[in-house]
């Protein structure tokens, strides 16, 4: 019992489940007895998985010990910090690439994505011998655990494994069965395996989620739709723009969602009303961790490069405001935030209805990767052009206003599919920036040096990937990646 993680892995499911009679989550039993007869009917069933979803929030508690969604510290502050569009105000080794397995913040979607991952497993072992569950609706929940398990594969995968090469043995730890001390120490298993796992969950919760879940927090097939998206371009084998090509035109043209005519009003107006969203990823009621986080602490800030992404583009009036700071040139995240940063030159800003809001999904993603997916498959560059130019015109550019024919021009004449996937990337790093990994994602699609233009700081293509962390090598002695 050695093993740094060995506390939070086994517990888990029960800190989940205790949170739904004790309102509270720092309560951690430190026996595996938990992993019993947790699920029992229907009822149970439903507040156990429930906790897996907050296990894809994030959930925690703030530095004051209050309930928050932690969502924002690995899916929205970490990637955007690595594709160049976040400012780490107290320096740090991830915004400048120095990371090796002991730095700072390297372990973070590690744990993340692991904690995800076992309390799927807790759920999907506990809820299968239960008998008197509706079949419908325990197919439905073993659908969800299982999306909500390949998201957290598909995270460990894209950040520490070498996702580019599916004949790679360094893939990730793949974890199907809920941990115990017998079962802590695994090997990593190659990338192929990783994608074949990945993907058999995905295709099992596209066979069993609705189209519309009872709220937007909870997983849909539009979601899992793209999930498997996201893995299939990332891994680029055979066949697979062609599969990305065919779910995005699915999930645009058959869904029940669509794009809000501004995509400001999802983030400053809407929230999870506006029809754009997919997956939404649910605050708790009193919790300010993120408006803390970008309001009052400013340690994650806007940099320069995307600061100069915006030029002429109207996000530049609400993704940032200018602040007086011990750092020159500040610019402070308002993607979320409404209110006044500095309301008198005080810096006293009051917390606004949606600053706590994330979204794993919106509709947005699913245009921009369709239009990458037929660039990369040599496909009809028109049809590339016109979801990309949908996109802008809802990010507030309306294709006839003059002072966007630049943008617009451009697009016209990228000819080359090298040319345009270029343009698609840039406005995915735009429209994605401190939302959900998207950014990152696609920055590394594209050609290492195209890639080094755009965000200069890594200098070696083993940084592509993060080490494993140095609280997982304490405990179990896998191989570590190249580079490190």
């Amino acid at each position: 019992m050695k093993h740094k993680n060995i506390k939070y892995i086994l517990t888990v499911l029960a800190i989940l489940f205790l949170w739904s009679c004790k309102k509270e989550l720092n309560v951690y039993p430190t026996t595996s007895e938990v992993d019993g007869n947790v699920i029992v009917d229907t009822r149970s069933a439903a507040t156990v998985l429930n906790g897996v979803y907050y296990r894809l929030d994030d959930a925690g508690v703030d530095n004051n010990d209050v309930p928050s969604v932690l969502w924002t510290d690995p899916n929205e502050d970490i990637p955007s910090q690595l594709s160049g569009a976040a400012n780490d105000s107290y320096g740090g080794a991830i915004f400048t690439f120095t990371f090796d397995k002991s730095s700072d913040g390297v372990d973070l979607v590690w744990k993340y994505g692991y904690n995800l991952v076992n309390a799927a497993n807790g759920f999907l072992k506990n809820i299968a011998p239960v008998p008197n569950i509706p079949a419908a609706t325990k197919q439905q929940m073993i659908g969800e655990a299982k999306f909500l398990r390949a998201f957290g594969n598909e995270e460990l995968l894209l950040y520490y494994g070498q996702y580019y090469d599916p004949t790679s043995k360094f893939g990730i730890i793949l974890r199907d069965e809920f941990v115990s001390a017998h079962n802590i120490n695994l090997p990593r298993t190659g990338v192929a395996a990783a994608y074949t796992s990945i993907l058999a969950d995905v295709d099992a919760a596209i066979a069993s989620l609705p189209a519309m879940n009872t709220q937007i927090f909870y997983a849909n097939v539009s979601a899992a739709k793209l999930l498997k998206a996201r893995v299939l371009i990332n891994r680029g084998a055979a066949n697979d723009y062609a599969q990305v090509i065919s779910l995005m035109d699915d999930v645009i043209k058959s869904g029940p969602f669509v794009l809000e005519p501004n995509v400001m009003d999802v983030f400053l107006t809407k929230g999870f009303s506006s029809k754009e969203v997919i997956l939404g990823i649910q605050p708790y009621p009193k919790e300010s961790y993120k408006f803390s986080q970008n309001q009052h602490g400013t340690r994650y800030m806007v940099s320069d490069s995307l600061a100069s992404w915006l030029t002429n583009d109207p996000r530049n009036q609400w993704y940032y405001k200018p602040i007086n700071s011990f750092i020159p040139d500040a610019k402070e995240i308002t993607k979320y935030f409404s209110g006044d940063p500095v309301p008198n030159n005080t810096f006293a800003a009051v917390q606004t209805p949606l600053s706590e809001y994330c979204y794993a999904f919106r509709l947005s993603e699913a245009y921009l990767m369709e239009a990458e997916a037929i660039t990369l498959s040599n496909g009809n560059l028109s049809n590339a052009k016109t979801l990309l130019e949908t996109v802008m015109v809802h990010a507030g550019m309306p294709i006839t206003d003059p002072q966007y024919a630049a943008a617009y021009n451009a697009v016209a004449n990228a000819n080359t599919p090298a040319a345009l996937q270029l343009l698609i990337v840039k406005e995915e790093l735009k429209n994605f920036a401190f939302e959900n990994g998207a950014d990152w994602f696609a920055l590394r699609r594209l050609p290492f040096k195209t890639l080094q233009s755009i965000q200069p700081a890594i200098k070696d293509a083993t940084r592509l990937i993060f080490p494993i962390p140095i609280s997982e090598l304490n405990g179990n002695n896998v191989i570590q990646n190249p580079g490190y």
